[in-house]
């Protein structure tokens, strides 16, 4: 096994949001009409937040997602919605803010993964509880294109889809069996989209005897990450509209069961509080 990292990847010392932020207000209050126009004209250090010496080498691999922010100055209608907690719509600058912020985000941190546990061969986040802890599962949030490479039962009803894995009263099947109480894991369409279930004592199928991934190369977004997640956004199946809706939470999520998060828990606070995210450090498995 490889030796811990002692020091925290750049990524988390140095996240490209800020710097998105800077792009954006550059963007509307300047003569430009693309992103990478912007971006071109910073060829010396800037400092947003943080210090960034190269910027445009900070921003240049998430220029795809920047250009999402040319919808601001055209007429062009978002393809989502997103409410506030209280169901209040955002307006149209909020909301793109929020959702090229969720997908810069997203990637940034899967490549902080890469660097963080990528040759450790854990297996914490493929496995279920243990038999003696208080959970009665482990979930794991899939998108919908994900669910194909599993080999797994999918369960996909009415009352599924008005459930969510946490609610208090827990999803009864057809058999009257709780979900969690199954012996095998399996694929479920929750209201606000599918996860894989793992219950007590059993593990991924994907996971090999040696402890590896079978399918490290296509494993899904959320197993490329740390157990560090963006909730800037969260999908809302509640919407109704035919559109896309996202509730705006603006928190990060740090797993505190994954070693990583432990070493580098004042690391991951500060790159919450450079985002401007609320960070929140959750036990999911005792």
């Amino acid at each position: 096994m490889n030796q811990k990292p002692e020091i925290a990847p750049a990524g988390l010392l140095q996240p490209v949001l800020p710097l998105a932020r800077l792009l954006l207000l550059l963007f509307l209050t300047g003569p430009f009409s693309r992103i990478e126009d912007v971006l071109a004209e910073l060829n010396e250090p800037v400092e947003s937040q943080c210090r960034y010496d190269d910027p445009q080498a900070a921003a240049g691999p998430y220029l795809d997602i920047l250009q999402n922010f040319t919808a601001v100055k055209s007429n062009k209608l978002l393809d989502f919605i997103v409410v506030d907690e209280e169901n209040h719509r955002l307006d149209r600058m909020e909301a793109l803010e929020l959702w090229v912020g969720q997908q810069i985000l997203a990637r940034e941190l899967g490549g902080i993964n890469s660097l963080l546990c990528g040759n450790e061969h854990c297996d914490l986040c493929c496995t279920g509880p243990k038999e003696a802890a208080r959970q009665n599962f482990f979930e794991i949030p899939l998108m919908d294109d994900e669910t194909g490479i599993f080999n797994l039962t999918k369960i996909d009803s009415a009352g599924s889809r008005r459930h969510t894995a946490g609610d208090d009263q827990a999803l009864e099947l057809d058999d009257g069996q709780l979900f969690y109480h199954r012996e095998n894991p399996a694929l479920y369409h929750w209201r606000g989209g599918w996860s894989l279930i793992l219950p007590r004592q059993t593990s991924c199928p994907n996971l090999g005897k040696d402890g590896r991934c079978l399918i490290y190369a296509k494993r899904p977004v959320v197993c490329r990450q740390p157990q560090i997640f963006p909730y800037l956004l969260e999908p809302d199946a509640q919407g109704g509209t035919g559109t896309a809706v996202y509730i705006a939470r603006r928190k990060l999520l740090a797993i505190w069961d994954c070693p990583y998060v432990k070493q580098f828990r004042e690391q991951i606070a500060a790159y919450a509080e450079l985002c401007g995210l609320e960070p929140i450090f959750k036990e999911n498995k005792a």
